[in-house]
C-alpha cells in the first residue's frame, strides 16, 4: 500500500492518502482544504488517480475539501453517503454516493487493496473507522496492529473525546504490535518511518529524505534506495550529504526506540536479529538468476565461466567469483547450504613423481654417454 499523510497549516487535522501501487487508484480520508494544493502535488508526482473520499466523521472542512477535489474529475466515490449528500448541496457537482449505509461485513474496493469501515466507540469523536491491512485510520490517531479495544490497554476519553493510552498521553501514531514475528522487515521500517514522519521527528531535509525513501521502497518492491537513488530523488542533494543525513535519521529511530533506515547493499547490526534468510543485493540477485537457470536446464551446478557466458559480455569470470563469494558469505551467517561452483575443467590426478635413484658404483647408465 502506497501511504502518505498531511497536517492542515493549524496542526490540529491530519488526513491521509492511500492508494493501491498495481492499479494506481487512490482514497483521501478526512481531506482538508488546506491541504488539497499537497494531495493534487502527491497525485501527480506518483501518478495516481483519484477515486474515492473517506471520512470518519461529518465535517464542514471534509465536505469544502471534497468540492474542490471534484473539480476537473470524473464522480468521486464519497462514503459515508451523508457525506456525499453535504458536497452535492453545497457544490452542485455529482459525486456517486454510497447507497448503503450498514457497516456490517462492508468492504470498499480501492484497486486490489480492500478497506473495512467499522462502528466507532459512541464516545469518540468519529461516526466511522477505516481498517486496510494492520493500520486503522481514525481522526485523531492511526492505529497500527490495533487488537480489539477490550485487549489494547487504550479507551476513548469521553470528555476530551480523544484516544489515549494507560498514562493519558495522546500521541498521532499508536503501534500495537507487540511481535516481529512473520512481518517483513521492510514493512516494519515502513510502519516505524511513517510514525515518525506524522509526528515531525526530523528535520525538513531529514524529512524530505524519509519521504524520497518511503516512496522508493514502496514504488520498487520494497528494495531498500542507494544513496544514489536518494540524492536522484531528492533533487541533487550531494551524496556525501546524503549519507550525513540518513546517519542522523538513524541514531533518532533507534533513540525513539525504531528501527533505523537502512541503504541498498547495508549490513545493519539493529537489523540482522531480525532477518531470517539473508538479503541479496541486485548483483548478486543477477548473478542467481543466471546461476538457476543453468542448474535447471542441465541438473548440475554449473561452472563459474558458465554462469559468465549466461550473464552475458558485460559480467567477467572474476565478476561471477565475487558475487559468489559475497552469497556463501551471507548463506554461511544464516546457516544455509553454501552455494556451489562447478569446477571449470575435470580435475586430473597429478603423475607419480619420479624419485631419481643413484648409480650403483660400476653400472653403466646409458643416459650419461655422449652421442658420437
Amino acid at each position: 500500500m502506497i501511504l502518505d499523510h498531511y497536517t492542515d497549516p493549524t496542526g490540529s487535522q491530519t488526513s491521509y492518502l492511500i492508494a493501491c501501487p498495481k492499479t494506481r487508484e487512490a482514497a483521501l480520508i478526512n481531506p482538508v482544504s488546506g491541504c488539497v494544493a499537497d494531495y493534487e502535488h502527491t497525485l501527480g508526482a506518483r501518478n495516481l488517480r483519484l477515486v474515492q473520499i473517506l471520512t470518519t466523521r461529518a465535517d464542514s472542512t471534509n465536505a469544502q475539501a471534497i468540492g474542490q477535489l471534484g473539480e476537473g474529475r470524473a464522480p468521486l466515490n464519497v462514503f459515508p453517503a451523508a457525506e456525499a449528500e453535504t458536497h452535492c448541496a453545497a457544490n452542485g457537482q455529482p459525486v456517486s454516493q454510497t447507497t448503503d449505509t450498514s457497516l456490517a461485513g462492508r468492504l470498499i474496493s480501492l484497486g486490489e487493496l480492500r478497506v473495512a469501515p467499522s462502528q466507532a466507540p459512541s464516545n469518540s469523536q468519529d461516526d466511522t473507522l477505516y481498517k486496510v491491512g494492520d493500520y486503522t485510520f481514525t481522526s485523531q490517531s492511526l492505529l497500527i496492529a490495533a487488537p480489539p479495544a477490550s485487549e489494547s490497554g487504550t479507551e476513548h476519553c469521553a470528555t476530551a473525546g480523544r484516544l489515549v493510552d494507560r498514562h493519558g498521553e495522546h500521541r498521532r501514531v499508536l503501534n500495537f504490535r507487540s511481535s516481529r514475528e512473520n512481518v517483513a522487515i521492510e514493512q516494519l521500517l515502513l510502519e516505524d518511518l511513517h510514525a515518525s514522519l506524522i509526528e515531525n521527528a526530523f528535520s525538513p531535509k531529514e524529512t524530505l529524505v524519509v519521504r524520497s525513501y518511503i516512496e522508493l521502497v514502496e514504488e520498487n518492491d520494497s528494495a531498500h534506495p542507494s544513496a544514489a537513488e536518494l540524492a536522484e530523488k531528492t533533487g541533487g542533494i550531494d551524496r556525501s550529504v546524503i549519507h550525513v543525513l540518513v546517519h542522523s535519521i538513524r541514531w533518532k529511530q533507534i533513540d525513539a526506540g525504531r528501527l533505523p533506515l537502512v541503504l541498498a547493499g547495508q549490513a545493519s547490526k539493529w537489523l540482522r536479529d531480525l532477518k531470517t534468510e539473508p538479503e541479496f543485493t541486485p548483483h548478486e540477485k543477477e548473478f542467481l538468476c543466471a546461476y538457476l537457470r543453468l542448474v535447471a536446464r542441465n541438473g548440475n551446478p554449473p561452472s563459474g565461466p558458465e554462469v559468465a557466458e549466461e550473464l552475458g559480455s558485460d559480467r567477467s569470470i572474476q565478476w561471477v567469483r565475487k558475487r559468489a563469494f559475497t552469497i556463501r558469505r551471507k548463506q554461511r551467517e544464516f546457516d544455509q547450504a553454501l552455494l556451489m561452483l562447478a569446477r571449470s575443467k575435470p580435475e586430473i590426478a597429478p603423475a607419480p613423481r619420479r624419485v631419481p635413484v643413484a648409480p650403483r658404483r660400476n653400472q653403466f647408465v646409458v643416459d650419461h654417454l655422449p652421442i658420437a
